[in-house]
């Protein structure tokens, strides 16, 4: 197996150094390397010991066809492509990239030594090699990572919780419940979804038609000179930033004008209800989201009714990935969406967000979005939806407790922020 060090403590052009680490992961696979594991993020004090920022760590293993000189090559490109330059030892960077171990191969050059020499002292780069391979031996030593980790100072190494993935909301409608109207133009939309990618956005989800409770359908032509000048605006930038744009659609025909202007992944509330948005996808390899909703957005708030809402929406959910995985379209594609404020009453939200964790037994990734709805005045006060970001960086986090793989928000720096201290919070301390 092939392992690399990830390290940074200094902010990059793509956001804090746990953010960094992400996208770096994401560059070196879009090079080639295929990652088949990946370690928890650590924090990290500076070794030796000194003011400068403590770093965020990780381990990946990966596996390749490139040889140990020329991974090299591929992990300085990257290093250069997030900024990093080159001085004094030990300074503090925007990223650092080590090739640590190349299967059991002893490497002595002038410009690679592997594995690592000072591996065996390193709590910072052993606890995260813990993660995926405790049983791996030193090709010199002959010690277990496990054991060297063991005998480490792990004194200042924590193993942060995972946070989700956060996906940025960009509605380019006049009526949306939250921020309709503030980015119903190409222009400020645009410039608005740039804003959340600097603010740490992983999705930029881009619709153009409300489906607030009671809001009326927009046609299909409506729709896309809504979003399509942003789709096309946005799509080659967000790829080479190793975002992905999500359109915010239940329209076959939106759909396919989407993927064909770059957009990554779609989200559709019915869940595929429409066979020809199935035939649509079904040719293709994006994320796709299935929501649950209770009706339809007329009518899914008048009255709400379920037995037992977990598992029925689990249910339902459930038999709608079959029905997409039927229609062609693979399982490892598919995302879970129970659509919070889509046909629930304040207990029905409260019990499904609760439910998270059952919802990922399904066997999919979950995407919860409470993002400055309804319910949040139900549980303090009333007040307009702009006035949601304490109740919504709440449900958030409360996301992030019980496992949820991405949240959709409208104000990702504040939830990012957020998330990044409840992570630190309640990660393990390895000493």
């Amino acid at each position: 197996m092939i392992f690399i060090a990830l390290g940074a403590n200094l902010p990059s052009r793509e956001g804090a150094p746990r953010e960094t680490l992400r996208r770096a992961v994401s560059a070196l696979a879009s090079h080639g390397l295929i990652v088949v594991a990946r370690s928890r993020l650590y924090l990290t004090e500076p070794v030796p010991r000194s003011r400068q920022p403590w770093y965020a760590n990780q381990v990946i293993a990966v596996e390749t066809q490139l040889a140990p000189h020329e991974v090299l090559a591929l992990l300085l490109k990257v290093e250069l492509l997030f900024g990093r330059e080159r001085s004094e030892r030990n300074a503090s960077r925007t990223l650092d990239l080590d090739l640590i171990a190349y299967g059991q191969e002893v490497i002595a050059t002038s410009d690679l030594i592997v594995p690592h020499p000072r591996m065996h002292e390193r709590a910072f780069v052993l606890a995260p090699l813990a993660d995926i391979a405790p049983d791996w031996r030193h090709p010199i030593t002959g010690e277990t990572v496990r054991a060297m980790l063991a005998a480490s100072d792990r004194a200042n190494v924590r193993a942060l919780r995972p946070v989700p993935l956060l996906m940025g909301v960009v509605n380019v409608t006049p009526d949306s419940f939250s921020d309709g109207g503030r980015y119903d133009a190409a222009e400020t939309a645009i410039a608005h979804a740039r804003a959340l990618m600097d603010d740490g956005a992983d999705i930029l989800d881009i619709g153009g038609e409300s489906t607030r409770p009671g809001s009326k359908p927009v046609d299909v032509e409506t729709e896309w000179a809504r979003i399509g000048p942003v789709v096309s605006a946005l799509a080659k930038e967000a790829r080479e930033r190793f975002r992905l744009v999500s359109v915010d659609t239940r329209h076959a025909k939106t759909m396919a004008r989407a993927l064909a202007a770059g957009a990554s992944m779609i989200n559709d509330i019915t869940a595929l209800d429409d066979p020809a948005s199935r035939e649509v996808l079904a040719g293709t390899d994006v994320p796709v989201i299935l929501m649950h909703m209770q009706g339809d957005p007329q009518s899914m708030q008048l009255s709400p009714c379920y037995q037992d809402v977990v598992n029925e929406v689990r249910s339902e959910l459930d038999r709608k990935c079959e029905r997409a995985i039927r229609a062609g379209i693979a399982g490892s594609r598919l995302w879970l969406d129970p659509g919070l404020g889509f046909g629930k009453t304040l207990e029905h939200n409260l019990a499904l967000l609760d439910a998270t964790p059952q919802l990922r037994t399904l066997g999919y990734p979950v995407l919860i979005g409470a993002s400055r709805k309804s319910f949040i005045r139900g549980v303090d006060r009333e007040g307009p939806a702009s006035e949601r970001l304490g109740g919504s960086v709440a449900a958030a986090i409360s996301a992030a407790q019980r496992g949820a793989d991405a949240v959709r928000v409208h104000d990702v720096a504040e939830t990012r922020q957020a998330l990044a201290v409840w992570s630190a919070v309640e990660g393990q301390a390895m000493a």
